[in-house]
């Protein structure tokens, strides 16, 4: 239960705004079936986003499963060699967009473009903000974290 309402997950608080959530949720689920950027990619980025906004609730829900060990060891995505050059690139471009929008170069822009071009750079962008917001949204009305965080089976 949060402050708005008595929501215990996103789908339940946002579900007292009907046309809202209908159009939030098409909106949401077109991510992780867009051509331009590998879903895996975009959960290490949604998942990176709640490690640096510290969002327990979004560190636990998975969207789409990754290669096993790269969850666990996101932290240290910059030095390990389980991330490929895009997961690292895409990263990179994620930090700098969770901390301020306006540092992001164009070294940053060219390294997601060099892997998944101009159309991969303007779905990561356009991503990040709903991920972003989403993940903002978690800990403004302080959503509980589940009891039963996700496996590599994606529970």
């Amino acid at each position: 239960m949060n402050w708005l309402n008595s929501g215990t997950d996103h789908q339940s608080t946002i579900a007292v705004l009907p046309d809202i959530a209908a159009a939030y949720d098409t909106l949401y689920q077109s991510l992780w079936t867009q051509p331009h950027l590998p879903a895996q990619t975009l959960e290490l980025c949604r998942l990176r986003l709640a490690q640096l906004h510290r969002s327990t609730v979004e560190l636990q829900r998975q969207e789409y499963p990754v290669q096993e060990g790269k969850r666990e060891h996101l932290t240290h995505w910059d030095t390990d060699s389980r991330y490929s050059a895009l997961e690292r690139a895409c990263l990179a471009f994620t930090e700098v967009y969770a901390m301020d929008t306006q540092a992001i170069t164009d070294e940053l822009a060219e390294a997601v473009k060099l892997h998944v071009g101009d159309a991969g750079l303007v779905l990561l962008v356009e991503a990040l903000g709903i991920l972003d917001g989403r993940t903002r949204l978690s800990l403004l009305w302080q959503l509980p974290a589940s009891i039963h965080p996700p496996t590599a089976e994606g529970a």
